[in-house]
């Protein structure tokens, strides 16, 4: 899912930034320290995700987990996610400082808008219906992102659109492990912690 530096055109990088710098700058203002713990459990979460490999192809895939992280997180998690990608830049090589706000965008921004969404759907649903709404947040996201992942190759140049798709297609299998996940998360959550779910006691 991460674009290394050198793929993309200026123009598409450029977007990127100015996506991501103003959403990342509200999500910052939105941090809670009481939430301090919270954030460093979902970003060790997050770059650990990424050392889980399953080979497809030429490529290999890793659980992402941008949902989930949406869902405890909120706006939160943008820059926890943000921080997470920056690392696995830095100390594993995935990605690229560069292009690090297209990886923002199309990583960390579904997330905490989903993620957001979410929260706000769980709140209001019975206990049965929120880990299925759980699954579709942890699933869909990944999905989401692939598609713009596939955009942004696409519109960058023609050539790319299959690699796009083969990208797409590779992330199938992470995006239902991601709703398995989540779903069970939820279930966790709602008996032991609700409150990380948003949901009042």
């Amino acid at each position: 899912m991460h674009i290394s530096d050198g793929v993309l055109s200026p123009v598409i990088v450029a977007t990127g930034w100015a996506v991501a710098t103003p959403v990342l700058a509200v999500s910052v203002r939105r941090l809670r320290p009481d939430q301090i713990g919270a954030y460093g459990v979902v970003a060790a979460a997050f770059f650990a995700g990424s050392t889980i490999h399953i080979p497809f192809g030429p490529f290999s895939m890793h659980l992402l987990l941008n949902g989930i992280a949406g869902l405890l997180l909120g706006w939160g998690a943008l820059t926890v996610i943000t921080v997470g990608l920056l690392l696995q830049t830095l100390l594993i090589g995935f990605g690229g400082l560069t292009v690090m706000g297209v990886n923002i965008a199309i990583i960390a921004l579904p997330g905490a808008l989903i993620g957001v969404s979410g929260r706000h759907w769980i709140m209001k649903a019975s206990n049965k219906k929120r880990p299925w709404i759980g699954a579709f947040i942890g699933c869909g996201t990944i999905f989401f992102s692939a598609i713009l992942l596939f955009a942004v190759l696409s519109t960058t140049h023609p050539g790319l659109a299959t690699l796009g798709k083969l990208v797409f297609l590779g992330h199938i299998p992470i995006a239902i492990a991601e709703g398995i996940i989540s779903f069970w998360l939820v279930h966790f959550l709602q008996r032991v912690k609700p409150t990380l779910l948003g949901i009042s006691t």
